[in-house]
């Protein structure tokens, strides 16, 4: 075989397994998160890499950090630098051996966090919102919006990011990082369960893994765009329901004024994800009748 009909059996392959890969995740129903785990408190050690030690002097007073799973994690930790799978990605980390690879130190604070939010038993793993493949696009969303939010790092997973960010509207701030950083999904499940039903939920979470598989691959982006749109409109639609059921209890509860009321829920609607800058296709994610129509429900206007 020449080198041109390998490339194009390559690439043949490569597309059968990412559309074998997608459909199992599109069709793929989660049943049952588990909770997270609970590990003694561990001692404070000695760290001597100079960008571990910046990272754990600018979260270890945060009332959210878990110092359990971050002394726990980096009194094994392994840093390899410019090995082979930083020729594919920037920065990894890999949870069954403790182990983050790097280029250079700007992907450092994102892998920390990784690392910094998992627990591995030596059979299975949980790691900030996710577990067992499940959650993996919160959870790549929200380890971004934590590096930017106190490293100034973004350039990774804008679309889940900003799911998150408006996800953590919902949440609030403290609780948010707080379920992300003791690998939380069973809590942060219960916590929307205050707003929808745990099978809306759950789809929720399930969209927005599709999302991330999606999104941030051009040649899927391009051939499986409809699944994409699918997806989006519902996280969108799931976000600005629970999250006009949180203004409205805040209504009756008198906290708020009813003007402040929609007009907050108005405002949220435009930072849902709109999906028009990724390629020169404007995706319509964003129905005005629709955003209306479920504002209209939740607030009985």
């Amino acid at each position: 075989m020449n080198v041109l009909g390998f490339l194009t059996m390559s690439s043949v392959m490569l597309y059968i397994s990412s559309y074998i890969n997608l459909i199992y995740r599109y069709n793929k129903k989660i049943k049952k998160i588990r909770e997270a785990p609970k590990i003694p408190k561990k001692c404070k050690v000695e760290i001597k890499e100079p960008e571990v030690k910046k990272f754990e002097k600018k979260l270890i007073h945060l009332k959210s950090f878990n110092k359990s799973f971050f002394y726990s994690n980096v009194s094994s930790l392994k840093i390899e630098r410019n090995g082979f799978l930083t020729r594919i990605y920037s920065g990894t980390y890999d949870i069954r051996s403790n182990t983050i690879h790097l280029i250079d130190n700007f992907e450092f604070p994102y892998e920390l966090n990784h690392m910094s939010s998992t627990f591995y038993d030596g059979k299975s793993y949980y790691s900030g919102f996710s577990q067992k493949g499940i959650g993996d696009g919160l959870n790549e969303g929200y380890t971004e919006l934590l590096a930017g939010r106190y490293f100034h790092k973004n350039d990774s997973y804008p679309v889940e990011t900003k799911i998150t960010s408006n996800l953590e509207k919902i949440i609030d701030k403290d609780k948010m990082e707080e379920f992300y950083y003791t690998a939380n999904l069973y809590d942060l499940v219960k916590e929307l369960e205050q707003y929808d039903s745990r099978e809306n939920v759950l789809d929720f979470i399930h969209c927005v893994d599709v999302i991330s598989f999606i999104v941030d691959n051009f040649i899927l982006r391009k051939l499986y765009y409809h699944i994409l749109i699918k997806c989006m409109k519902k996280v969108n639609l799931y976000l600005l329901k629970w999250y006009a059921i949180k203004q409205k209890k805040l209504l009756d509860d008198n906290i708020i004024s009813n003007k402040q009321c929609y007009n907050d829920v108005v405002r949220y609607s435009k930072r849902l994800v709109q999906l028009s800058n990724l390629d020169s296709i404007k995706y319509k994610v964003l129905d005005k009748k629709l955003i209306t129509q479920e504002i209209k429900k939740v607030l009985d206007y």
